[in-house]
């Protein structure tokens, strides 16, 4: 028979609905090597993110909150994350783009260092920058990165206080601060009225409007407030990775993923602690041959019965020797609270102690197994989540910051620098407006050109580094082979290239008065008294490698 397939077409119906009698040809599709069944018992569905994180949201983030108070692994890891993404404070780097407004450069860096200035002084005082007058931006920030840890989001309110109350208060300026919790904006969906997850829509998707739980009076109560001024500048921040779900108007806790793996590393902890608390506990059980309670009724049933000759006389010689061995317990039994005490058991007795047993070899593989997948959803090296150095060298810790360093850049741009640009936003328009702040044609030339004047870039902590030397000399080779700038070195570290060239011609000028050396000069020479072969100017061995 030939193994070709063949074909029949039932009476009535077209050749489009032929079923094939026979071997079914091979198929090319997805999910086509499932033999085992391993997939199609995994229950599953696709449809919109904006219902799974309507859905969880709030189960997962009062789950996440709750690890993060209660569970050092993950609280040590949020300030991990914390430091890789803010530092000690997000920097401010104004980069305007006024050079066609009438502003040489010269005068264009003039003017960046005072607004820099300006609102270095204005973010570190917590009356100015808070409406509460309790945080500074970098407190601010850090409570916005545990928001996002938790809730995956984070709000922020922009308020404007009058003249009469900046007086009352004694302030200078009115743009004040407001960081909001995610659970303080409902998930409230009612889409005939635009509103999903607590924020009206309009008919292109943009957000208009934001519902926010307010507590008055003991109370919680509902209020809208409009993202957006009629000047164009924001009221209400919202700040989220809309990169996780893009069709979604809320977001959800990063560690929804991890939330199981987090509560298994728990329970293995305490299992673990429960089986270390039972090996200081153990039972001492006297072994005996002795028959058990049914022996007992046995040879009592034979003492008692009539017509065999001798049993009562053989059950007799049973309790004597029984008697015997309880005699010997009592005078020489077991006392486990002396320790000089011989202890005497019965004939063929044997004292046995019964200990818990210890975890097995598979615990730590499998323990080191939930803390890397929790580190690699979290964005940090497994050596810093566990504080584990003891197999790491140069290569790994390199190759591992390298991978999560982009993660906290990324968090950095997409979560904290929109809140800081937000909040510099409104405050450079009221600076500018007062007069405070001056800028070429006042501030109708500055409110028709916002965009370009405020543009701005938003520096976080130096990239860590196992090894500061190979690090300098690694960006000195980038230098001299011209792969990059001075620009993207300072920033590399944290800081703003010009600031720092700044800073050094101030030293410069001031060693040089002193007469003094100057620190900045490349080596140069051979073995004379200022060469690089003079003591102290020699690099370490094995730079050149």
């Amino acid at each position: 028979m030939s193994d070709k397939p063949r074909f029949r077409v039932q009476a009535g119906s077209s050749p489009t609905v032929a079923k094939t009698v026979g071997r079914s040809p091979a198929e090319m599709r997805y999910l086509n090597r499932d033999k085992t069944g391993v997939l199609s018992m995994r229950r599953a569905i696709r449809r919109d993110g904006g219902t799974d994180v309507r859905e969880a949201a709030w189960r997962a983030s009062a789950l996440a909150f709750d690890f993060m108070q209660n569970s050092g692994w993950i609280a040590g890891a949020c300030d991990q994350m914390i430091v890789d993404t803010i530092g000690t404070e997000v920097k401010l780097n104004a980069r305007p783009d006024i050079l066609r407004l009438g502003y040489t450069e010269k005068e264009r860096s003039d003017w960046c260092k005072l607004v820099e200035a300006e609102w270095r002084q204005h973010v570190w005082n917590p009356r100015e920058f808070d409406l509460a007058g309790k945080a500074t931006l970098a407190e601010m920030c850090d409570g916005l990165m545990r928001y996002f840890i938790g809730g995956g989001e984070a709000f922020g309110i922009l308020s404007f206080l009058t003249e009469r109350q900046r007086i009352a208060y004694g302030l200078q300026t009115g743009t004040k601060v407001t960081l909001v919790a995610p659970h303080r904006v409902p998930h409230t969906t009612r889409e005939f009225e635009g509103l999903d997850g607590g924020i009206f829509h309009d008919a292109n998707g943009r957000p208009t409007h934001c519902r926010f739980l307010r507590r008055d009076g003991g109370l919680d109560t509902e209020y809208d407030l409009p993202f957006y001024l009629q000047n164009g500048l924001p009221q209400v921040l919202h700040m989220m990775d809309r990169g996780d779900n893009p069709d979604s108007a809320r977001g959800i806790s990063i560690m929804a993923p991890i939330l199981k793996v987090i509560a298994q590393s728990d329970q293995l902890a305490d299992a673990t602690l429960a089986t270390a608390l039972l090996q200081t506990i153990f039972a001492a059980v006297i072994k005996s041959p002795e028959p058990s309670e049914q022996a007992f009724q046995a040879i009592q049933t034979l003492a008692d019965t009539d017509g065999i000759d001798g049993a009562g006389d053989l059950a007799q010689d049973f309790i004597d020797v029984w008697g015997q061995r309880f005699e010997a317990l009592k005078s020489g039994g077991v006392n486990l609270s002396d320790s000089a005490r011989i202890a005497h058991m019965g004939p063929g007795e044997e004292l046995v102690f019964k200990t818990a047993e210890t975890p097995g070899s598979q615990y730590i593989p499998f323990s080191q197994n939930l803390q890397r997948e929790m580190a690699r959803r979290l964005g940090v090296t497994m050596e810093s989540f566990s504080m584990d150095f003891s197999k790491a060298t140069y290569s790994s810790v390199r190759v591992a910051t390298s991978t999560v360093w982009p993660i906290a850049q990324r968090r950095r741009e997409r979560i904290v620098a929109p809140f800081c640009q937000g909040v510099y936003e409104s405050w450079l328009d009221e600076k500018i407006a007062l007069g405070k702040i001056p800028f070429k044609g006042g501030y109708r030339a500055f409110a028709a050109n916002r965009d370009r004047v405020c543009w701005t870039e938003w520096q976080g902590p130096a990239k860590p580094s196992a090894d500061d030397y190979k690090s300098a000399m690694a960006s000195k080779v980038r230098l001299e082979v011209g792969v990059s700038s001075l620009s993207d070195e300072c920033a590399e570290y944290g800081r703003d290239w010009e600031e720092t060239a700044a800073q050094r011609a101030r030293e410069l000028k001031t060693l040089t008065d002193s007469g003094l050396p100057n620190p900045f000069e490349r080596m140069s020479g051979g073995a004379g008294p200022d060469g690089a072969a003079s003591e102290g100017n020699r690099e370490p061995a094995g730079a050149q490698s």
